[in-house]
């Protein structure tokens, strides 16, 4: 027996505290009086008989209490030999690599042959269990002794698109360990790929007792080309003004040029030669993308295969459309800010509205419902029928921008919401108490790209009566007197945005600074419902397919090779989607909402460097295997430790249930 912490059997001094009580402290002298003492004789009075001990059983409870509660704290251990190696009946794991680079020629069929082999060679008494992690580890058959299920088990594995993790198939080793109270033997077939190990090596601890024995069906690094990344936009809106930047990536290569080609619904558009260096990357740019209307598959190819061609190319997927209409309101004498807004947002990399600018006065007969956004630039006073149509306009999902300046009249509600405006603060350009910028949300769409606003300055701001703080306002940035600058107010099922200052150069100098374009260029496209789309994702990521409101709404997905990839009740719960495999995937809504999803696989699976041989002999020693003897054995040095912490507490229990007891017997004796 040991103790895993044995500085607490130094609370074994604490015993001569019922020898205090028991001994020390039970005589009490208790003054008589008495008429004389002179007829008494003088001698020394003996005191052996009051250091006796008495109520020796419950002396003997609380010494033997004092004890086991130190012996508790010193965590008292025994060695067991491991019974399912000592027996001969082990339990084994038997994982199996079916990730994405295990695709690359014969490594797969190897790697389940192997474990085929190794699940045949199970003894009598032993159990198995069958793991795959081409991804997320996963157990694909119970802890069992029937060799026909575990062998049709590895038999049914095919490789997918997914990227191994040797972290997660050692917590999956751990997890089963722990719950199986048994050292386990655990066989790894894999291509041991250097990019499926975790940042930190504690990530691959095993759990004491187990035994790992990697089987790797790959002996050397193979040279290998890949299409690394693809950055294009989700939507196009002129066809010659399209920027696609693909990268190509060489792993363990020599210096090469490649022929890389551009191509559309698998049609070629564009080739190019590139020159890559010795494993490294290189970048090739195409500068047009002739997509026809409506959603295009688009895909980047290296020609010429190499030795793993399954990674050659990276799918994604654009949607062409005319530029949407989108209005500007502009009040009086506010020429100069619509010149800023209508040159800013013509200015961007992609013109995706055409923008019509009307002034307020005239702003009655306009049909709102038509344009994807609205911006009113400090209006003023707004017809009844205009502000009615606005109404409609934003409750029925529409989002509309809203600049305050010299045309705002104090006391006013601001038009489609409920805030009202309490004063406008005006502020000298050489005023020290200049107010700027001092928080910004970059999780809101407008400051995700737009992100410098230290030089920016403001003269003129809005103040506001703003209602109870509720999900359905949202302040997205803040000035140096901690006034909101943008609020996002939703109001049915729209929005509106209030930008408490103006565009123009006298409230603020924000039309003057770098940041200006990307703020209007990001806020307008998100009003205008054209940059809330990824388009494209990795093997094993999630997207969305309903909002809280559309419960029940039934989505259609169809996969690669027309497949669909949801059931009938999936189709109307789901709220999420996984993407399986690489491919397109076309999601459609019953709203008319269609888009067409990219999924690649991660390139990490594209580079074949091994794990160094150190690193695995590391691995495997986390575990402290045991070691067998000829006659499987376990030795003595692979003795598990099993503690009897618990048992010391459940006699700790029982004794203070009798001291407890035996005390108040002798107490009521005494009485």
């Amino acid at each position: 027996m040991g103790f895993l912490a044995p500085w607490f059997l130094g609370g074994l001094a604490i015993l001569g505290l019922p020898v205090y009580v028991h001994l020390l402290r039970q005589y009490k002298q208790k003054p008589v009086p008495f008429s004389s003492l002179m007829f008494f004789e003088r001698r020394t009075q003996s005191s052996i008989k009051h250091r006796r001990l008495k109520y020796l059983l419950l002396f003997a409870l609380r010494c033997a209490f004092v004890a086991l509660l130190a012996l508790a704290f010193a965590r008292p251990y025994v060695h067991s030999t491991a019974i399912a190696h000592a027996n001969g009946g082990r339990s084994m794991i038997f994982a199996i690599d079916n990730s994405y680079s295990m695709r690359q020629g014969d490594r797969f069929s190897r790697a389940k042959q192997d474990a085929l082999n190794a699940i045949a060679s199970m003894r009598e008494d032993d159990r198995g269990q069958v793991v795959a992690f081409g991804g997320p580890a996963k157990l694909v058959t119970d802890m069992t002794g029937d060799k026909q299920t575990l062998r049709a088990a590895a038999a049914a594995l095919e490789p997918n698109d997914g990227q191994s993790s040797y972290a997660d198939l050692s917590r999956v080793l751990r997890s089963t360990a722990e719950s199986l109270h048994t050292p386990v033997d655990a066989y790894v077939f894999t291509d041991l790929q250097k990019s499926s190990l975790p940042p930190s090596f504690s990530d691959l601890r095993l759990a004491d007792g187990t035994k790992l024995n990697v089987d790797s069906v790959a002996s050397a690094a193979i040279p290998n080309w890949t299409v690394e990344n693809v950055d294009s936009p989700a939507r196009v809106f002129d066809t010659k003004k399209v920027r696609t930047v693909a990268t190509i990536a060489g792993f363990n290569t020599p210096e090469a040029t490649r022929r890389v080609t551009l191509l559309a619904n698998g049609k070629p558009l564009e080739s190019k030669e590139l020159k890559i260096p010795a494993s490294g990357r290189a970048t090739v740019e195409f500068l047009s993308l002739d997509a026809p209307y409506g959603l295009t598959r688009c895909e980047v190819r290296i020609d010429g295969a190499d030795r793993f061609a399954n990674d050659d190319h990276w799918y994604f997927s654009v949607e062409r459309a005319d530029p949407k209409p989108a209005l500007i309101v502009v009040g009086d004498n506010e020429a100069a800010s619509a010149l800023y807004l209508k040159t800013a947002l013509e200015s961007a990399a992609e013109a995706a509205f055409k923008i019509e600018t009307v002034p307020s006065n005239q702003a009655g007969n306009v049909n709102v419902p038509k344009y994807a956004f609205v911006i009113l630039d400090d209006p003023g006073p707004l017809a009844d029928r205009f502000q009615d149509a606005l109404d409609k306009y934003v409750r029925g999902g529409g989002s509309v921008l809203i600049s305050t300046g010299r045309n705002t009249t104090p006391g006013r509600k601001l038009p489609g919401t409920d805030i009202y405006v309490v004063s406008m603060r005006t502020s000298a350009r050489q005023d020290d108490q200049v107010l700027t910028v001092a928080s910004a949300d970059e999780s809101y769409p407008s400051f995700a790209r737009a992100r410098n606003w230290d030089n920016v300055e403001f003269f003129q701001i809005a103040k506001l009566q703003m209602p109870p703080e509720s999900p359905e306002t949202r302040v997205a940035a803040r000035l140096s007197d901690g006034s909101p600058l943008l609020i996002d107010r939703r109001i049915g099922d729209g929005h509106v945005l209030i930008f408490t200052s103006a565009f123009d150069n006298v409230a603020n100098n924000l039309p003057l600074q770098p940041v200006w374009v990307p703020f209007l260029d990001q806020t307008t496209r998100e009003m205008g419902g054209v940059g809330n789309s990824l388009g494209k994702y990795a093997v094993g990521s999630f997207v969305d397919l309903r909002t809280a409101k559309e419960k029940n709404v039934p989505v259609e997905i169809i996969g690669p090779g027309g497949q669909r990839a949801l059931t009938l009740a999936e189709s109307a719960k789901a709220n999420t989607f996984q993407f399986p495999a690489e491919g397109f995937y076309d999601i459609r809504r019953s709203n008319g909402r269609e888009e067409l999803d990219a999924v690649n696989p991660d390139r990490r699976e594209s580079d074949f460097t091994l794990v160094p041989a150190e690193t695995v002999q590391l691995w495997k020693n986390t575990g402290n295997a045991p070691e067998t003897g000829p006659n499987g054995a376990v030795s003595s040095d692979d003795q598990q430790k099993t503690e009897l912490w618990w048992w010391v507490l459940a006699m700790l229990a029982i004794l203070a249930v009798a001291e407890s007891v035996l005390g108040n017997r002798h107490l009521s004796a005494a009485e």
